[in-house]
């Protein structure tokens, strides 16, 4: 579950420094509902993310999740197919 938040975290720094954004604090909350009965694999990820940037809009931080999760997290493409991720975020954008 860590290394999904870490690596969608990752992908979409590095995809709004890319266009320009530059981001003064990023945080991940990521929670996990698992399986009840064995093998309790995770079923689904909720994942929160809250960006304090500047030069930054929706339609960026929709772009850098979307190459995210469709493209590069690998971890994401290693989980079942059946994994259900939604991910939201919070923009604070300071001038």
């Amino acid at each position: 579950m860590m290394s999904l938040g870490a690596c969608t975290a990752t992908d979409c720094v590095m995809f709004l420094q890319k266009m320009k954004v530059e981001i003064v604090a990023f945080k991940v909350d990521i929670t996990g509902v698992k399986a009840e009965t064995p093998p309790q694999y995770f079923k689904g990820f909720d994942i929160m993310l809250n960006i304090t940037a500047k030069n930054i809009s929706e339609k960026k931080v929709q772009r850098a999740i979307s190459l995210s999760v469709d493209k590069y997290c690998g971890i994401y493409h290693s989980l079942r197919k059946d994994v259900k991720l939604d991910i939201k975020y919070q923009i604070n954008s300071v001038e």
